[in-house]
């Protein structure tokens, strides 16, 4: 028996085909295209580092 997908939007609704999942968040009049720009999504990201510990054993 194959299991009926859910709506990304409602956990205890099912998938109906209203396809509001894949509208542009920024721009309604436009499908998704999984830019990210939504998400603020970069190509890099970066971190500080405060401190290197080294292993004194050497292993």
């Amino acid at each position: 028996m194959m299991e009926s997908k859910k709506c990304v939007f409602d956990d205890d609704k099912e998938c109906d085909g209203c396809m509001e999942c894949e509208v542009c968040d920024l721009d309604p009049s436009k499908p998704c295209t999984n830019c990210g720009k939504c998400l603020d999504i970069r190509d890099y990201a970066t971190i500080k580092i405060e401190k290197v510990i080294s292993d004194e054993e050497g292993d």
